[in-house]
């Protein structure tokens, strides 16, 4: 197939005279599998499966083997500090903890954070929810003011009322009184003029 292009394996011809292609392991493949199998990581896993991944990548159950043995690793799975590893120890703690300092620093701005938000609040209440909360109280008693000033009126007012009835009724029967005097009067002028 011409579209999945793949080095050939070399050929009697390439190799030298006495080593045959079969018996030789790719030694840069064989270097990187034993630095992969020395990975602290790579080491806690089954030994089956790292085998399972280094044949997937290519190599073959001779190369994979060597790597083995190369790199000292054993059937047992091993802990994150494994005996045989070249790197010491303590190169495994490279990220230090964060120092504490950083914890207060963020308090603090949480604290300045919630501080401004209760404020914010407060002049809030203080210019918008009391006025209405106290406005209202005092409409109420402006409203009760005005109610008994307004109840004080229209007592007043009645009183005036009934006092402009009273004067009416006594003009009513003054004028009543009024036209039968003219009356008279024009019966005594009328008997006066007839003689």
């Amino acid at each position: 197939m011409a579209s999945t292009e793949q080095p050939e394996p070399p050929t009697q011809s390439d190799l030298p005279p006495g080593d045959d292609g079969a018996a030789r392991p790719r030694e840069a493949l064989v270097a990187t599998a034993v630095k992969f199998l020395q990975n602290p990581k790579v080491r806690e896993s089954p030994l089956a499966t790292r085998k399972a991944f280094l044949r997937k990548k290519g190599l073959t159950d001779e190369e994979v083997d060597l790597a083995i043995q190369r790199s000292g690793s054993t059937e047992e799975v091993l802990p994150l500090s494994p005996v045989g590893l070249p790197h010491p120890p303590y190169a495994t703690q490279l990220t230090p903890a964060p120092p504490t300092g950083y914890r207060w620093r963020d308090y603090g701005a949480l604290t300045i954070i919630m501080v401004g938000i209760a404020f914010g609040f407060h002049q809030l209440y203080k210019k918008y929810i009391l006025p209405l909360i106290m406005g209202s109280r005092e409409d109420k008693k402006h409203l009760q003011r005005m109610e008994s000033n307004i109840a004080a009126m229209s007592g007043t007012l009645t009183q005036t009322v009934t006092q402009l009835q009273q004067t009416l009724v006594h003009i009513q029967e003054l004028l009543v009184q009024q036209q039968q005097k003219i009356q008279e009067l024009s019966q005594e002028l009328a008997a006066a003029e007839v003689p």
